[in-house]
């Protein structure tokens, strides 16, 4: 009997020689387990004989620039018309809703049919060849299986050193360098059966967690001497406006780990990291230990995410305001 991810896998694989074509659609702000698994699949895809796609409409972070894969990413266009005419499958990889794809779901929602290669739990919507995984450390162990799976199917190899250090990648950055609870002995099992394609774990580390930024230096500082401190210590809140980042001369990036420092003082149950955006909407960042549970408190402010690490975006009102009003949230929760 097929399951469903082998069920995707055969989808996927049905489009090998055909002039009909993949899109793939990572989620907005990409980090490296939604970078680095849609590059995987991309490379696995077009090997495999699959015209695929990947189309971005973002500033892709500098520090993944070792990733070789980043020079298939094509920027999104701005007609859309030839697109619709030749995709003929929308994969989502480590998100499953569309509204998570920013401008490009306009070119999603084109498509006459659309899978979900995700971990993290949603409501979804029917209709989708979903494979969520909410036991995957990563998207990208959910991305390795499909293409073994997709090498048993065609019985070709597909996996190589390029795919390897991308799937690495995903699985590092998701798992916080091996250390976070999400980790578990699949992971160290997937991560095993990379190494052998000269995957240099040290060096992705250093790209991904140590490599810094004279931006990133002076938007810290900011942050840990602004932070606040809530009900008895037991939330921190950090506010980042667009003023900061421009006097910072600081990247989005460079706002990477923060909202975690700020989780790991002592006391500490929860932490928020609010940045304003250009257009005023306010993207809020959560850590959470075990007593709160991040990601439904996000999901009920329209986000989402993992236990102890979520997100949401708010509308419509002021850095200070939201700042206000995640402590006031927060502290329904915690008592």
């Amino acid at each position: 009997m097929i399951n469903r991810l082998e069920e995707l896998a055969h989808k996927l694989l049905s489009y090998i020689d055909s002039e009909h074509e993949i899109y793939l659609y990572p989620h907005t702000s990409i980090d490296g387990d939604a970078l680095g698994s849609t590059l995987a699949m991309l490379v696995a895809l077009r090997k495999a004989g699959v015209k695929a796609r990947f189309l971005y409409d973002e500033v892709i972070p500098g520090k993944y620039d070792y990733m070789e894969g980043l020079a298939l990413i094509e920027p999104y266009p701005d007609r859309i018309d030839s697109c619709i005419t030749r995709q003929s499958l929308a994969l989502l990889i480590d998100c499953s809703e569309p509204s998570r794809t920013g401008r490009r779901q306009q070119l999603l929602e084109k498509a006459p049919q659309i899978a979900v290669a995700d971990h993290h739990i949603s409501e979804g919507h029917s209709g989708y060849l979903r494979f969520i995984d909410p036991g995957a450390a990563a998207a990208g162990e959910i991305v390795y299986d499909l293409i073994v799976l997709m090498e048993k199917i065609t019985g070709r190899d597909l996996m190589d050193q390029q795919i390897s250090v991308m799937l690495m990648t995903a699985i590092i950055s998701d798992t916080g360098r091996f250390t976070f609870s999400n980790t578990t002995q699949r992971t160290f099992e997937i991560a095993a059966a990379l190494m052998p394609y000269g995957v240099a774990i040290r060096d992705i580390v250093y790209q991904l967690f140590d490599l810094s930024s004279k931006g990133r230096l002076r938007l810290s500082g900011h942050v840990f001497s602004t932070a606040e401190f809530y009900l008895q210590g037991k939330i921190a809140l950090a506010l980042v406006s667009q003023s900061v980042m421009d006097v910072c001369e600081a990247q989005d990036s460079d706002l990477d780990g923060l909202a975690a420092q700020l989780r790991n003082i002592e006391g500490v149950e929860v932490s928020f990291l609010l940045r304003e955006l250009n257009n005023g909407t306010i993207r809020v960042n959560i850590r959470s230990g075990t007593g709160f549970d991040a990601a439904k408190f996000a999901k009920s402010m329209s986000g989402g995410g993992h236990a102890r690490a979520a997100g949401t975006t708010l509308s419509n009102i002021s850095i200070q305001d939201a700042g206000h009003l995640m402590v006031e949230k927060a502290g329904e929760w915690l008592f």
